[in-house]
């Protein structure tokens, strides 16, 4: 056997563990006719997203983790902590542990129409609390959304410990807390520092001041980093990545050489196979949540384009104001300059005069001293 068979022999069987024995295309179209609903549903997919469907139903391929069933039965912090572990510990580049995953209570910031696949809240060990979200379309206003979040945070975290520690309370009490944003399509302020994927807060003192700060921002650009050039899987961090992104079976084979410990993850999605209904109605409302999302997007950006127009607007009026001025007061000095040119003409005509009246006196003169010679 050649050194290429023997190479496609082995990736078809990784594929086969991770994605589950083959089905035939007509078998699992089949199956999708069953429900008429469902088949419905399918029908208004495109064609590309019809595939996708297929190809993942039929062990051919994967879907994308970015969604929300997906998400939530690989990345459970509860049932998987390992996984949430790893993923934090290759972002931050140190082994944390997760002691708990504390319940939502009272009213979290939201935003209506959310764009949030995941939100995992955990503790960590040294106390301090790390948030994930996954977004499939990144907010606008990022960083003021994220301060006023990672805020919330903070005061959540004071009103506890407060009252747990009463009079014995103090800010050193207080942990750190992490929020890293993960988008799938991020806005325009990370897309222009392309190729930079990861984008972390950093917080710093012009005196170099060493000043305890609690809050930590990390984004990460998913868009970006699957445009990466060499798609090499260089480091854990990049297999995580590469994990969220990947719906290719040379993307997932490539993942899974380097990185076996995926595959039991694979499994969990491949899982979603055996419910055609399941996986077709949460991609319908997936498309459905992101298609509202979307178009809020783009009319708050129009709305954004508006104020900066009406701003621009504004702007060229207070200058045409000033070049009005500016004018008027040029239109008064060239007048004054008109007036003091015309006075002068009239000083220079009466110059003229006066110099032809003393000529024709002089030449008289000059013609009397003729005359009188003998």
């Amino acid at each position: 056997m050649s050194k290429k068979s023997l190479k496609t022999k082995e990736s078809a069987a990784i594929l086969r563990k991770a994605f589950g024995n083959p089905k035939k295309r007509d078998a699992v179209l089949a199956e999708i006719r069953k429900n008429t609903k469902t088949f419905q549903q399918f029908n208004s997919f495109s064609p590309e997203d019809r595939e996708r469907i297929i190809k993942f139903l039929s062990g051919e391929a994967t879907l994308q983790i970015l969604y929300d069933k997906f998400f939530k039965k690989v990345m459970d912090p509860e049932v998987n902590p390992e996984r949430v572990e790893s993923f934090i510990s290759a972002l931050y580049g140190m082994k944390v542990k997760i002691v708990s995953v504390p319940p939502r209570e009272g009213s979290m910031i939201t935003d209506e129409g959310s764009q949030v696949i995941m939100d995992i809240l955990v503790i960590l060990e040294d106390g301090s609390l790390i948030n994930i979200e996954m977004q499939r379309l990144g907010y606008l206003f990022p960083g003021e959304r994220s301060s006023c979040y990672i805020a919330d945070m903070l005061m959540r975290q004071y009103g506890k410990i407060r009252a747990e520690k009463g009079k014995k309370f103090s800010y050193r009490d207080m942990k750190p807390v992490n929020l890293i944003v993960i988008m799938e399509q991020s806005t325009k302020e990370f897309t222009d520092v392309s190729p930079e994927y990861i984008h972390r807060r950093c917080t710093s003192y012009s005196s170099g001041a060493d000043v305890t700060s609690l809050e930590n921002i990390t984004y990460i650009s998913l868009d970006t980093f699957k445009k990466k050039a060499d798609n090499k899987i260089n480091s854990r961090l990049d297999a995580w990545l590469t994990f969220f992104t990947a719906e290719k079976p040379e993307e997932v084979i490539r993942l899974m050489e380097q990185y076996p410990e995926f595959l039991s993850m694979y499994q969990d999605i491949s899982k979603f196979r055996k419910n055609p209904e399941e996986v077709i109605g949460m991609f319908s409302e997936a498309l459905r949540i992101m298609d509202r999302n979307t178009t809020q997007y783009m009319i708050d950006d129009l709305h954004n384009q508006l104020a900066a127009l009406q701003q621009e607007v504004s702007t060229l009026e207070q200058q045409k104001s000033s070049l009005e001025q500016q004018n008027s007061s040029l239109e008064q000095q060239n007048s004054s300059l008109e007036q003091q040119n015309s006075s002068l003409e009239q000083q220079n005509s009466s110059l003229e005069q006066q110099i032809i009246e003393k000529d024709k006196i002089i030449s008289e003169l000059k013609g009397n001293s003729t005359t009188d010679t003998p």
